[in-house]
């Protein structure tokens, strides 16, 4: 077995299949009848606890699904709302692009990784291996606070959306529930989770060309009422975005529209983040050599794709200067039952629909949002569990090895899937949407996510950048440039230049995520008080600033070291697997680039493309 690092908490990094031993021996039954409660906490400790290994089920429409659903939250739905008030649709479009151009960037740099090293963890593994030990820890901790807050986030959209009905749940009531569906089709089972995220995926396919081709209709005159649209850029940026009655900007002309563009970027990164999820399904892939290169070069693709058309079409279909968009800092409500809560009612699409004068959809359309919500939180408790059981795995901590890094009898994470869940009870501070704002709850936490996620990404494309400086070193081992590279694995085109492209947005988007929030202080902006202010920033620059306190304090306590070439010399070295082992259990032989020549048919892009789309 190869095996990179020297450190006992990654000593397993690179074992992409991990044995299955039964290390727990059953409970024994005990002599005295007043230990009937002993008894039955040890049968519980056996079976929550009885194995160490995932279960390799997931096929690739599985893997696809999974990411596909996790990428779609509502983002495209309501957030683009917001930044289509701040930008106008010419501004959000644009924002669109750039964001779009940072996700490409970077899931170009873990694509062809993931196809010379496809172990587990990829994502923790990259820059522990290509960069340093405590980078890779630091990015497995972030990543899992990341899509914590994302479930946080998503949940408690959910809850908004279903006081969109007069007669629906409490508040209280419909928190409590989602969540309750989220731990449970979580610890369902890994094949039967695969399968549910399978047709997800297609209803949100299904959901957003249904809204592209309505958006194109309206704006072909289908509907009795009169479409009122202005397809412009903003004239500068505002903090609060623009009224009718309030057009005057903060930052005029050039300057506040290249501002205002900026801000709508950070913005709809939130929407355009979760690509990279298709590699955390590593562990428990049945064709893990096959599957995962090919799904992390298209899965991105196609909500991308999705969400310039929409911006697009919902932009050419809708004045941002309507006041129903939602605005931040600005207390408009559609009904006094609704302050502070933001429904599908404040939806771009619904907007465009009711203009329109089609009254039937806009109920149907918030129940699709709900759906929709829920099932990218469900996504991102799946991604926070299995990111949070590789950690305990690795951990020197041997309780936390023998509890969170340990699956039940059918080989489910059960402890890793409660803790990753615990966050979730958050969401309750949509209880009290009535006393503050619903939708900042959303914002805060949404920041939340983004400023870690920048963190993560950022690292993902500084790895490959040391992984072509390794090799380039040991060009005679593994040879960028030869035919059987470009047989065996996937080779991005214009690099280093999209890793060099995706590492300085990221970090430029993640260093000037709070200036907004600055310029609100220093300026006192209009409609924005200052502990509003306070509270962006801080949400702005909390994930950064953890991420770099976890990161030296690793590397203080642990004395780690920046990788040299010498640390990468057996990295090309990974357990590799023959289509049979792949797909029957991931377990193979180890074998070099050079040590074999294997034929390959011609690669056909369309059809691999296609095989993902299904």
């Amino acid at each position: 077995m190869a095996v990179n690092g020297n450190s006992s908490l990654f000593k397993h990094l690179q074992v992409e299949v991990q044995s299955d031993p039964d290390t727990l021996s059953p409970p024994q039954p005990l002599d005295h009848n007043n230990d009937r409660g002993s008894s039955v906490l040890a049968w519980l400790n056996y079976e929550i606890f009885r194995k160490d290994c995932l279960d390799r089920k997931l096929k690739r429409h599985h893997i696809t699904g999974i990411g596909f659903s996790g990428a779609v939250g509502i983002g495209i739905f309501q957030t683009s709302g917001e930044i289509l008030a701040l930008g106008g649709p010419v501004g959000a479009l644009l924002a669109f692009v750039f964001a779009g151009l940072v996700i490409f960037s970077v899931m170009r740099c873990l694509a062809e990784m993931v196809s010379v090293r496809p172990v587990a963890a990829p994502l923790i593994d990259f820059p522990h291996t290509f960069v340093d030990e405590a980078l890779g820890f630091t990015v497995g901790i972030m990543y899992w606070l990341a899509n914590c807050m994302s479930m946080v986030t998503l949940t408690i959209a959910a809850t908004m959306f279903t006081q969109y009905w007069e007669s629906s749940f409490g508040i209280t009531a419909a928190t409590f529930l989602l969540l309750l569906a989220l731990y449970l089709m979580n610890a369902c089972g890994v094949e039967l989770y695969g399968r549910m995220e399978w047709v997800f995926k297609w209803l949100k396919i299904a959901l957003i060309l249904g809204l592209i081709l309505l958006m194109i209709l309206i704006k072909a005159g289908v509907g009795p009422g009169r479409v009122d649209s202005n397809f412009e850029i903003s004239p500068g940026y505002k903090s609060t975005g623009f009224l009718e009655n309030d057009k005057q900007p903060a930052i005029p002309g050039t300057g506040g529209r290249i501002l205002a563009v900026w801000t709508c970027t950070t913005m709809a990164m939130f929407q355009f983040m979760g690509g990279e999820i298709v590699l955390v399904t590593a562990g428990e892939a049945k064709r893990p050599m096959r599957n995962l290169p090919i799904a992390a070069r298209y899965m991105y693709l196609l909500p991308i794709s999705f969400y310039l058309v929409a911006i697009l079409f919902v932009g050419l279909n809708i004045n941002y200067l309507d006041p129903r968009i939602y605005h931040s800092h600005i207390s408009y409500h559609l009904q006094p039952r609704l302050e502070g809560i933001q429904t599908a009612a404040r939806s771009p699409f619904v907007i465009a629909i009711e203009n329109a004068g089609i009254s039937a959809l806009p109920g149907f359309l918030d129940a699709c949002y709900i759906f929709s919500a829920l099932t990218a939180a469900n996504s991102a408790l799946y991604v926070s569990s299995r990111t949070l059981f590789t950690l305990a795995q690795r951990s020197s901590f041997p309780r936390i090895r023998n509890t969170i890094g340990r699956t039940n009898n059918g080989q489910t994470p059960l402890a890793a899937i409660t803790v990753s869940f615990l966050p979730g009870a958050l969401a309750f501070l949509a209880v009290r949407a009535k006393e503050i704002a619903f939708q900042e709850l959303i914002h805060v936490f949404g920041r939340l996510y983004t400023g870690p996620m920048l963190c993560v990404y950022a690292a993902q494309c500084l790895s490959f950048l040391r992984f072509l400086s390794a090799i380039k070193f040991y060009s005679r081992t593994l040879d960028r440039d030869s035919d059987l590279y470009r047989q065996k694995h996937y080779r991005a085109h214009w690099q280093p230049l999209w890793a060099i492209l995706g590492l300085v947005l990221c970090s430029l988007l993640m260093l000037f995520s709070g200036w907004a929030a600055i310029y609100d202080l220093a300026a006192k902006s209009k409609n924005v008080s200052r502990a509003e202010s306070i509270v962006d920033l801080i949400a702005a620059y909390l994930g950064p600033f953890l991420f770099f306190t976890i990161l030296i304090t690793y590397k203080l306590l642990r004395g780690t070291r920046i990788r040299s070439t010498d640390d990468m010399r057996n990295a090309w070295f990974v357990r590799d697997a023959s289509e049979k082992e792949d797909e029957d259990n991931g377990t193979a032989h180890t074998t070099t680039m050079t040590s074999r020549t294997r034929k390959t048919a011609p690669r056909n892009r369309f059809y691999e493309f296609l095989s993902w789309v299904r």
